[in-house]
């Protein structure tokens, strides 16, 4: 009887310990927000606009820029997007948002449609060969860099955005 108390009440605690980490890891997914310590200078590129113009990092110098990569696939991308637009609209004079599309060649019509749907003002980058997502290491989507006026990259966020979200990380650049 004392083997089995001891038995029950072992595997109850290790059960406790297991529902409390799985409750952090939950949390913690929900939202993963890096802060980068030490600076980093953002890498620059030039992307193809959805509507044919060329833009680079480097031409956003000394502004805050919102880099996400994004598909439009992706679910939550699909909510992130009108935080963004809705962002944008308030703080475009402050900050220029750069949304880099994933998708490939082929699903182009997918991605009109998208933006065409969210009525999105800001630029759409596309990554159709996925070289600049893979630079910023955008392997799950969506995924948002935040970069200072001096172009160094400052946060680097998974998961989806809303317009709260964004202030509190570019309100301090600001």
């Amino acid at each position: 009887m004392k083997k089995w108390f001891t038995i029950i009440f072992v595997v109850s605690v290790m059960l406790f310990i297991c529902w409390e980490l799985v409750g952090t890891i939950k949390e913690s997914q929900e939202h993963v927000p890096v802060r980068v310590e030490n600076m980093m200078q953002a890498t620059d590129f030039k992307l193809p606009t959805f509507d044919g113009k060329k833009i680079s990092l480097q031409e956003q110098h000394g502004k805050i820029v919102i880099l996400n990569f994004w598909a439009s696939w992706c679910e939550p991308c699909r909510i992130e997007m009108p935080h963004f637009q809705t962002f944008y609209e308030e703080y475009n004079q402050d900050i220029e948002i750069l949304a880099v599309n994933v998708t490939r060649k082929d699903k182009m019509k997918n991605v009109g449609a998208f933006v065409d749907e969210y009525d999105l003002t800001f630029p759409i980058l596309l990554d159709t060969s996925g070289e600049i997502s893979t630079i910023y290491g955008a392997f799950a989507l969506p995924a948002t860099i935040i970069i200072d006026r001096e172009g160094n990259i400052a946060r680097e966020i998974l998961g989806p955005m809303d317009e709260a979200l964004l202030l509190k990380y570019v309100e301090p650049l600001l």
